[in-house]
């Protein structure tokens, strides 16, 4: 191949002529609008036999301030389009980047090494002669990388000024899909709020049996419950004797975290996510439970700076972790005492700052600053420099006294230079200084070298959307010398709406395919619409398309398996085949069978509300293995039936459902509002109705019941009998009556008696669980009444077995996800129901005949429903 034809010619500006793309041009559109290519350099890599050409670009982002090599290899020459080139490594140029020329022993002088964090260094070769007129040399190269380097590291810069590398983060794990979906974040990412609670004690060495008293003052201020806790303990026990006994610190640390979760806020479910210590330093991460599944990439670490920068009696630590998609840091410190250290102190920061990293990828790359959120909290240890010979002005409960302190307050005076703490912010300080205390007292340092009272315990912060709420010490906590310091924040998390993103997804997945280079391996699809018109619940349709093959070779083919719902398909579609090989010039059908059954509908249903606009059945991804995925939509209208929908649905309907149409019935699913037009299901009530006349051939009903056995041949007229509200007779037999009820009250999404199930599950009696029943919305109420009544009365007349009906019955109505299925919750649910359909239930509780007071209320339902039916 000639060296020339390796990339398009440089426009020519004085041609009258549309300019040609550049090499320059094509690389700029692999970044997003904030993020700027400053030049490419010509370079290539030797893998075993083959060299392999590339690129390595220089970019800048505007968000970060920080500069990149990313490096591409090209897919295709002569280089025409952005999707020809692959993002194989990326180099962040941060302090410990390398750029080295070391040409000892090697076998030519074109050869260099690009290294940075922990990374192997890797190897690069370049050619002595440029081909393309808008790359630089080498020498150009290195000057402006150099000059890029100092300009990020060793200028001086605005303080509000933070330099990061997380824009990196979309480019390390490459992929089309994953550039384009964070080009449209703006489509599908929501901020939601939540509270973060930090809070910071130095408790002198005091062990937490010493403190009988309740942390609650210090950890469960403010009105509202925080969402996460983070507490910072500093001196937890510095003694020789406790550091060199690792068992006992141990202890002292399981202690105090036990005491400190018993402290928060009452009335949330909370959890210990993380705690990491330092010898006396200790951080403890404290989150909703609910919140925990929404946590992810927890990491841990810490940094010493005590004698020889080995100890732990001073230095920092931290947890790291991402909440839904922002990435969240909390530090933790207790940096060098004394009022002359302050120096010192400065250093311990940068030490900690620069040294604190967390694991990523199996490296330890990710740094403080590649947080969107960071919380820095601990005794930081600086003081109130008073000038020589002023007194202490005022009482130390004086508003006005604590901000002309705070004048002289070294941690205010070091920021305002940019000595530490660069880019951080810290509350308004309306709280006396915190340091030194007679222990026991409010009293400030009366022994023998009455150290002036300082700030010592601060809480601050760096990020976007950060409201601080409050910001205070706890005077009556007096077990140390120093005063425990909360302060409370509202942060807007970066979250993903997953019905937007799921939305965002398709159609980049579309426009990627299409831009997939056409010639890699490929088949020809017959249709990528697959359209299966009206869908009946329970009636099977069938679709077939061909597939073919036009390649030059045998192509293999698979259906891709999805992450939801972890399989090639939804559950109410079948493919056949899943997977085959096409050989040159041959075809293959492929059948897609569709069938919304019980144990699909409720899925699809869940979907079909779930979609905003048109809801396809699915979309298939066709992957042709070394070439494109093709997307194969699979659409049509379902034709709504009673099966899978809700009892207070069911009670919206003006007309049969079957006159209704997919859009219509979903604005009545989505519809949360308590009116009805009816206060019981016609279908529920047609069926009862039915079964209650047929007397002796009732008997043997209800023996058993499993939703994934095939329904009876008679079950679709009776479906369509209920969903016209048919006049005529029924259809079908007792049995078949008894299947549609059983399916009626078990395919809805939510079980009939819940949201009370867990509840009613433990009651002790029935009139205990009537009371919950009674909270009940009316259509779920009448409905468990009247089928109870008729339950009842059925046994009554020996026509089926009482304990079969209520081990049925009561699995389904009591169906919980979060209940597990064991021989306990099967006998707690047969136990619930023989209270309601027993004939003798004695209610030890109430007094009395327990039957007498169901039988009661089920009449009083069954007048309200029937009248309100035959209206």
């Amino acid at each position: 191949m000639e060296r020339g034809s390796l990339y398009p010619n440089v426009a020519d500006a004085s041609s009258a002529a549309a300019p040609e793309r550049t090499t320059m041009s094509i690389v700029q559109q692999c970044f997003k609008a904030d993020e700027t290519v400053h030049l490419i350099f010509e370079a290539y890599q030797i893998k075993g036999q083959e060299h392999i050409e590339g690129l390595l670009t220089l970019v800048s982002s505007t968000s970060g301030g920080t500069y990149a090599l990313i490096s591409f290899s090209l897919l295709r020459t002569p280089l025409t389009a952005s999707n020809e080139l692959k993002i194989n490594k990326v180099f962040p140029i941060n302090k410990t980047f390398q750029l080295t020329t070391d040409t000892k022993g090697s076998i030519t002088e074109q050869q260099f090494d690009l290294s940075t964090d922990d990374d192997r260094p890797s190897k690069y070769y370049y050619h002595p002669i440029r081909t393309e007129l808008g790359a630089v040399d080498f020498n150009e190269f290195c000057a402006k990388i150099n000059s890029c380097k100092k300009a990020m590291w060793e200028a001086e810069m605005p303080s509000e000024t933070t330099l990061n590398f997380r824009w990196l983060d979309d480019y390390r794990e490459i992929g089309e899909v994953k550039q384009e979906l964070k080009k449209r974040e703006s489509q599908y990412i929501v901020y939601k709020d939540i509270i973060i609670y930090c809070a910071t004690w130095n408790v002198n060495n005091r062990p937490c049996w010493d403190n009988n008293n309740s942390l609650r003052p210090w950890l469960a201020s403010g009105e509202k419950a925080p969402d996460i806790y983070a507490i910072g303990l500093q001196e937890l026990d510095t003694t020789a004797k406790a550091m060199l006994n690792g068992n006992q610190m141990q202890m002292y640390a399981a202690q105090w975290i036990r005491k400190m979760v018993e402290s928060v806020h009452d009335g949330i479910e909370y959890e210990e996510l993380q705690s990491v210590r330092l010898s006396g330093i200790m951080l403890t991460i404290i989150v909703r439970k609910q919140l925990r599944q929404h946590i992810v990439r927890c990491r841990v670490n810490s940094v010493a700076r005590g004698m020889f920068n080995a100890l732990g009696n001073k230095g920092g630590v931290a947890v790291s972790f991402q909440l839904n998609e922002a990435n969240i840091c909390f530090v933790n410190s207790h940096l060098a005492a004394h009022m002359s250290y302050v120096a010192e102190r400065n250093d311990d920061y940068k030490a900690i700052e620069d040294g604190m990293r967390f694991e990523e990828n199996g490296l330890l790359c990710r740094t403080i600053n590649d947080h969107d959120h960071i919380f820095w909290l601990g005794d930081l240890n600086y003081r109130i420099q008073e000038p020589n010979g002023q007194q202490r002005p005022g009482p130390m409960s004086d508003a006005q006294t604590f901000e002309l302190l705070l004048q002289y307050d070294q941690l205010r005076t070091e920021m305002s230079h940019d000595r530490c703490f660069k880019g951080y912010t810290e509350g308004e300080i309306k709280f006396a200084p915190t340091y030194k205390y007679d222990v026991g007292t409010d009293t400030y340092d009366t022994g023998e070298k009455q150290r002036a009272p300082a700030y010592c315990d601060r809480v601050l912060w760096k990020g976007k959307r950060i409201e601080q709420l409050a910001y205070n010490s706890v005077m009556e906590i007096r077990q140390s010398d120093h005063k425990p310091v909360y302060a409370i924040f509202r942060v807007k998390i970066k979250t993903r709406d997953e019905a937007k993103y799921k939305l965002v997804l398709g159609e980049v997945l579309k426009a990627v395919d299409k831009r997939e280079n056409d010639n890699q391996p490929q088949i020809i699809t017959e249709r990528t619409i697959i359209e299966f018109g009206l869908v009946r619940f329970n009636e099977p349709a069938i679709r077939d398309f061909n597939v073919y093959n036009n390649c030059p070779q045998q192509v293999d083919f698979k259906f891709k398996v999805k992450d939801s719902p972890n399989d090639i398909c939804e559950k109410w579609l079948h493919v056949d085949p899943r997977s085959d090989s096409l050989m040159i010039d041959s075809a293959r059908s492929i059948r897609v069978r569709m069938l919304a059954d019980p144990n699909s509908i409720t899925g699809l249903l869940h979907k079909i509300c779930n979609t905003p606009g048109k809801c396809d059945f699915d979309i298939l991804i066709l992957h042709v293995r070394s070439g494109r995925d093709i997307f194969i939509t699979v659409t049509g209208e379902y034709q709504p039936s009673c099966f899978g929908l809700s009892m207070e649905t069911m009670c919206r309907t003006d007309r049969p459902i079957g006159e209704y149409k997919q859009d219509e019935i979903k604005q009545l699913m989505l519809d949360v509002t308590p009116e009805c037009r009816v206060t019981m299901p016609r279908e529920f009530f047609l069926l009862i109705d039915y079964l209650h006349k047929q007397g002796d051939q009732l008997k043997g009903i209800f023996q058993s019941y499993d939703r994934r056995q095939p329904l009876s041949s008679q079950f679709n007229a009776v479906r369509d009998w209920l969903d016209t509200w048919s006049e005529d007779e029924f259809p079908g037999t007792p049995q078949t009556a008894a299947e549609a009820l059983l399916l009626l009250l078990d395919l809805p999404e939510q079980a009939l008696l819940e949201p009370f199930v867990e509840d009613l599950l433990v009651s002790k009696s029935k009139s205990e669980a009537m009371e919950l029943i009674a909270l009940l919305s009316a259509p779920k109420r009448n409905v468990f009444m009247h089928l109870c009544m008729f339950l009842r009365e059925g046994i009554e007349r020996n026509d089926y077995e009482a304990t079969n009906v209520a081990a049925i019955f009561g699995r389904i109505l009591l169906r919980s996800s979060k209940c597990n299925v064991t021989t306990d919750y099967h006998n707690l649910c047969s136990q619930f129901m023989r209270r309601f359909i027993y004939v003798d239930s004695p209610d030890t509780n109430a007094g009395g005949n327990g039957h007498a007071g169901g039988a009661s209320g089920a009449s009083g339902a069954s007048g309200a429903g029937g009248a309100t039916l035959q209206a």
